[in-house]
């Protein structure tokens, strides 16, 4: 609801914010500008207001109580990514892979003699690059060196198996965990390995 009057030659329209209303005072000409123009832009809910005329009470509880009820944007977590990538890797089920020829395993694991996961993932890895030409290897061939050997007697396979590899990358620095399905040596790995057949062969002599 608009209301214009005339008091000592000025001119003053009340409009409600609540509404989409404004309060000017001034000239007859003066007001009458902003009201055409605020019916221009009332499509655009745009609230204009006179510099020099104070809010009203209400109005302004009105405006925070518009204030209050805007929706608030919900910030995303820190690390949600990472905490995604884990879950993924958490949830990666090995396969035993029937077209693998591990002829020969059983030997090459003896005479390295592999004494944590770390290391028998390492001695996997060579002997499927080595033997196999398989290079980069996945998960699931290391997990078929795992179960042959497994049921032999030889070894058990880790029960994290994906944190095996994870722990094997960020603390020996073994081997590079591109992604389950594509796992290389490193240098530090190589070397790891021809140091230790190396000090085997010393003391076989």
């Amino acid at each position: 609801m608009d209301i214009m009057e005339k008091a000592n030659m000025n001119t003053k329209l009340a409009i409600n914010l609540v509404e989409g209303t404004v309060e000017v005072e001034g000239t007859e000409e003066f007001v009458r500008f902003v009201y055409e123009d605020f019916k221009e832009h009332l499509s655009k809910k745009v609230a204009v207001r006179s510099a020099s005329t104070p809010p009203l009470e209400h109005e302004q509880a009105s405006v925070r109580l518009i204030t209050d009820q805007s929706p608030t944007p919900k910030k995303r977590k820190a690390g949600s990514s990472d905490s995604g990538k884990s879950r993924a890797a958490g949830a990666y089920k090995p396969k035993f892979n029937t077209a693998l020829d591990l002829t020969g395993l059983e030997q090459f694991f003896d005479d390295w003699s592999p004494e944590n996961n770390f290391e028998k993932i390492l001695v996997f890895a060579v002997f499927l690059r080595d033997a196999l030409n398989i290079a980069p290897c996945s998960a699931d061939d290391i997990y078929t060196c795992f179960a042959t050997l497994n049921r032999k007697g030889k070894t058990k396979v880790p029960e994290a198996f994906a944190q095996a590899f994870r722990d094997a990358q960020s603390r020996t620095h073994y081997i590079e965990v591109k992604s389950m399905q594509e796992i290389h040596i490193t240098i530090p790995g190589d070397n790891r390995f021809n140091e230790k057949k190396l000090s085997k062969k010393g003391t076989t002599k």
